[in-house]
């Protein structure tokens, strides 16, 4: 089976602002881009049709703490009994918190490519690995050229995207 053209994929940025939607629109045509601000709208964006790859932002500072995934009382606790750290951990954490929500809603095969890097996290990203097999990332400062690259990698791998 031969792989499918990337124009033939709908891809779904989910970011609290617009920098990667703009960003691949312009620099990686080819896919279909749509966007959600938050984890509750990236559900919702899988239940209304077939996407094909999620790209997830790591950090959502820019949207109301209500719409953060994340048990804040127990972010809370985690934090020492600070509310604000915990509100910033849920921020800067966010894209893991939307990772696992989409597995507990029925999409841990669906392919993600989280936007953070792991170069100097290994044991981090593999560990994720196990929970979330179709799980790449790319760094803040990635060229379009090796965004291609990876997603052409997600459609070599086809039997994700039937």
């Amino acid at each position: 089976m031969s792989a499918r053209p990337l124009e033939s994929l709908t891809v779904l940025i989910v970011e609290d602002g617009d920098e990667y939607l703009n960003n691949l629109i312009r620099y990686v045509p080819g896919p279909s881009y749509l966007q959600a601000k938050s984890g509750r709208d990236t559900l919702a964006a899988l239940g209304d049709r077939h996407i094909d790859i999620v790209y997830l932002d790591m950090r959502f500072d820019r949207i109301p703490h209500g719409d953060l995934e994340g048990d804040h009382v127990q972010a809370t606790r985690d934090c020492n009994g600070d509310p604000m750290r915990a509100w910033k951990h849920l921020q800067n954490h966010q894209g893991l918190y939307i990772l696992d929500s989409l597995r507990r809603a029925g999409y841990g095969a669906l392919p993600v490519v989280l936007a953070y890097d792991f170069s100097r996290e290994t044991r981090r990203y593999a560990h994720l690995r196990q929970t979330h097999p179709n799980l790449r990332w790319v760094e803040d400062a990635v060229t379009p050229a090796k965004i291609r690259e990876i997603l052409e990698g997600i459609v070599a791998d086809d039997n994700h995207l039937e």
